[in-house]
């Protein structure tokens, strides 16, 4: 899987992408370092958080069993003032480092709504199937939070496209006070309780969670990895294979407001300064961190067997399986135990960049187009996830739903799909791909006719003159 040119000793190939290594790539010393480290003011601030928890219950309870569970931010928004550590979180999550740009951060907002289409099928077909069940670590941490159980992934799914849709609707949002800052805040306490909680369980049996060879759970590495996932994934690998192409100040301004993004979630951000330097993150990822294992077949499994004939799309599991492959490559999808569709599935998906493509092209060409899109996408994308943020469950958003133990068993589920891909369902949106791919076919033989034609015509009338 692994590869390097013996004529050029910086030639580097993984999971069929190649790159060449730089000063700008991280030694494994430093991943190491970054894996052995975590968010320690989060930890911190939720230890706090829980003791005023806990003093509240006495109050409120008198110690009884009826424990009192509030929302963690709304206790840090209440009480950071009155300890030195909770006022030290709460400073650092609303001060502006000095690099921010808000005009460059509203530019990059639109990115998401401008590719709406695309943004959604590599997180889908590239985030979950690749870079969250391949990276072992991440794995390990999703299948002891009961992520990538199938009854679980639709809160998954809506809580995550929520936080993405939040932090990219509009400026006010991701300001201090906005929206998707404080679901930020709240994802950052997410991860402070699932490590505290994890580490709880391996402390009293260490075979549950091997620290010492995936380190803490939801470390520095982690962090970045989901980092990398949503700015440089789309602009160097998964668009590209879609046929979308990003400009140089589309890629500037991304990268710039998920290194915010890393600031709030307690991430290392100096590694998004530049475009160059997030680049050679990914590529390090791409080189150290994806080495697919048993759990990560498992969690490829059940997501693609939850999407399989969800509505609206009704997507099949052939064409997902013919996505995959096209994104992530023949070697990634045989180590996660995927199928290989029939060519016709391939077609399919051809069809889908066609569409995807040809508007990225459209919205670059007619500026009136491209506002239109960003303006629906968002507004259909957040009333989508409004109307349906009551299947997330938990008593609140990005609660922690699922608690470990040591006795949850984890595998593949079938159980649960019974009923569903029994009968012949209708596929709207596959042949709207397929007629599409049908489309650009004629359309480039009819172009390639021509052209012959004319080529014909002049070498004929050259041949007339002499």
């Amino acid at each position: 899987m692994l590869s390097s040119s013996k004529t050029d000793p910086n030639h580097r190939e993984r999971w069929g992408y190649s790159f060449q290594w730089t000063d700008k790539h991280l030694p494994q010393e430093e991943i190491a370092a970054l894996r052995a480290h975590y968010d320690e003011l989060g930890s911190a601030a939720l230890e706090k958080l829980q003791a005023i928890i806990g003093r509240k219950n006495i109050e409120i309870n008198g110690g009884a069993n009826c424990p009192f569970k509030p929302e963690l931010y709304a206790i840090l928004k209440e009480h950071h003032k009155e300890d030195e550590v909770l006022e030290q979180f709460w400073a650092e999550l609303h001060s502006d480092p000095v690099w921010v740009d808000w005009e460059q951060i509203e530019r990059a907002q639109k990115f998401f709504g401008r590719y709406a289409l695309a943004n959604s099928t590599a997180f889908a077909l590239q985030g979950f199937i690749r870079e969250n069940s391949a990276s072992p670590g991440i794995a390990e941490v999703f299948a002891r939070t009961g992520g990538f159980a199938i009854k679980n992934l639709l809160s998954r799914v809506i809580e995550t496209f929520t936080w993405v849709i939040q932090v990219t609707t509009s400026l006010e949002s991701i300001q201090p006070g906005g929206e998707g800052h404080i679901s930020t805040i709240r994802v950052r306490l997410l991860h402070a309780s699932v490590r505290q909680r994890i580490l709880k369980l391996a402390s009293t049996r260490p075979e549950y969670f091997p620290i010492e060879k995936y380190g803490a759970p939801v470390n520095d590495l982690d962090s970045m990895h989901a980092i990398v996932l949503f700015c440089c994934m789309p602009m160097w690998d998964s668009f590209p294979k879609m046929g979308i192409y990003p400009s140089k100040q589309e890629i500037t301004d991304f990268i710039a407001l998920f290194r915010y993004i890393s600031y709030v979630v307690g991430s290392p951000n100096e590694y998004f300064e530049t475009p160059e330097k997030a680049k050679a993150v990914m590529e390090t990822m791409f080189l150290y961190e994806l080495e697919p294992n048993k759990t990560s077949k498992i969690l490829a499994h059940n997501f693609i067997a939850w999407l399989e004939d969800q509505p609206p799309p009704y997507l099949s599991r052939n064409f997902m399986e013919a996505g995959c492959r096209w994104m992530n490559g023949h070697d990634m999808c045989d180590a996660l135990g995927l199928g290989r569709p029939s060519l016709y599935y391939y077609a399919v998906f051809a069809g889908h960049n066609v569409i995807v493509s040809t508007m990225a092209r459209a919205q670059k060409l007619i500026p009136r187009l491209d506002r239109f899109i960003i303006q629906f996408s968002r507004k259909t994308l957040y009333n989508a996830v409004t109307d349906n943020a009551h299947l997330a469950g938990g008593a609140g958003p990005f609660d922690f739903k699922f608690v470990p133990s040591h006795d949850e068993k984890f595998g593949k589920e079938v159980d649960l799909l019974e009923g569903r891909g029994r009968k012949k369902l209708p596929r709207p949106v596959e042949h709207v791909f397929f007629g599409a791919f049908l489309i650009a076919v004629l359309v480039g033989v009819m172009l390639t006719f021509g052209g012959v034609k004319i080529l014909m015509g002049l070498y004929g009338n050259d041949a007339l003159r002499s």
